[in-house]
C-alpha cells in the first residue's frame, strides 16, 4: 500500500511499526506547532489498536514503513520535526537521512489522547506509508505466499473491527518486481529438480516507479496456483517483494 498523505491526513491510511515498545519511546520538549483535529482523520488510538492486532495475529508477515516524501516536502528533511503527543508525554519520531521513521505503540489509555505534532505548516509535507512483507525474496515459496494471503484475509475479514479495515486494505497477491523478468519457481518432485518460469503480469505497475516512469516488470502470486508449497522463488538480483491491493 503506497499513500501520499498531507500532514493532517497521516492517520487516515497508515499504521504503526508493531515492534516499538512505548516504554522505550524517546521523550522531547513540547513541539510548538499544534495539530488541529480533522473529522476525516482516524484517531491515533485506532492506529494503535491496528498495530496491536498486527502484532498479535499477523504471524510476523507484515511490517509498516513510513517515509517523508522528500520530493514534495517544502522544508529540508533535517529541519522537519515530528512527534506523537499525548496527555502524558511527547514521543519523538526520528527521521533517518532519507526521511524514514517508525511510529510508537502506546498503552491503550495513553493512545486515546494521542495526536501528531509537527513544526511543518499545514500542506507543506507529505508522508508515504506502506505495508511491507518481512520475508526476503530468496526465502519466498508457495507455502509462504499462501500463509501471507491467509493471514491477510483472516485479519481483515475476521479479526479487525470495521473501522480498522479501512487502514488494512484487502491484499490480492504478492507482487515480485525486478529489472530483469527472469523469475522462476523451483522444487523437487520424485527426485527430480523442476523449474517453472513465471510470466510477467500484463499492466502490473512497479510500486516503486515514479510518476511518468515505466518502472520494473513484475509478476504476481496469489496462492491459488496449483504449484506445490515447496516451490521456491529463484529471484533475479535486485528483486523486491510487495503486496498488491
Amino acid at each position: 500500500m503506497r499513500l501520499i498523505l498531507p500532514t493532517t491526513l497521516l492517520l487516515a491510511a497508515t499504521a504503526l511499526h508493531a515492534q516499538t515498545d512505548a516504554a522505550d519511546a524517546e521523550k522531547l520538549p513540547p513541539v510548538t506547532t499544534e495539530l488541529k483535529r480533522d473529522a476525516n482523520v482516524a484517531p491515533y488510538n485506532r492506529i494503535n489498536e491496528l498495530l496491536v492486532k498486527l502484532a498479535q495475529y499477523g504471524e510476523g508477515q507484515f511490517r509498516m514503513d513510513f517515509k517523508v516524501d522528500a520530493e514534495k516536502a517544502k522544508l529540508p528533511l533535517s529541519t522537519i520535526k515530528l512527534a506523537v503527543r499525548s496527555d502524558e508525554a511527547d514521543h519523538l519520531i526520528k527521521l533517518d537521512g532519507e526521511g524514514r521513521f517508525d511510529l510508537p505503540v502506546l498503552p491503550a489509555a495513553e493512545a486515546k489522547t494521542a495526536e501528531f505534532a509537527t513544526n511543518v505548516p499545514k500542506g507543506q509535507m507529505a508522508i508515504r506509508g506502506t505495508i511491507e512483507l518481512t520475508v526476503p525474496p530468496e526465502q519466498l515459496d508457495m507455502a509462504k505466499v499462501r500463509q501471507i494471503m491467509r493471514v491477510a484475509r483472516t485479519l481483515r475479514d475476521e479479526l479487525l473491527p470495521w473501522y480498522l479495515r479501512l487502514l488494512f486494505p484487502r491484499i490480492e497477491a504478492v507482487r515480485v518486481c525486478s529489472a530483469t523478468p527472469t523469475w522462476e519457481l523451483e522444487w523437487r518432485e520424485n527426485g527430480q529438480l523442476l523449474g517453472l518460469p513465471l510470466p510477467q503480469a500484463a499492466g502490473e505497475r512497479d510500486p516503486d516507479a515514479k510518476k511518468g516512469e515505466k518502472g520494473q516488470p513484475c509478476t504476481l502470486l496469489t496462492g491459488q496456483e496449483s504449484w506445490p508449497d515447496a516451490a521456491r522463488l529463484i529471484p533475479p538480483a535486485g528483486t523486491k517483494l510487495s503486496v498488491k491491493l
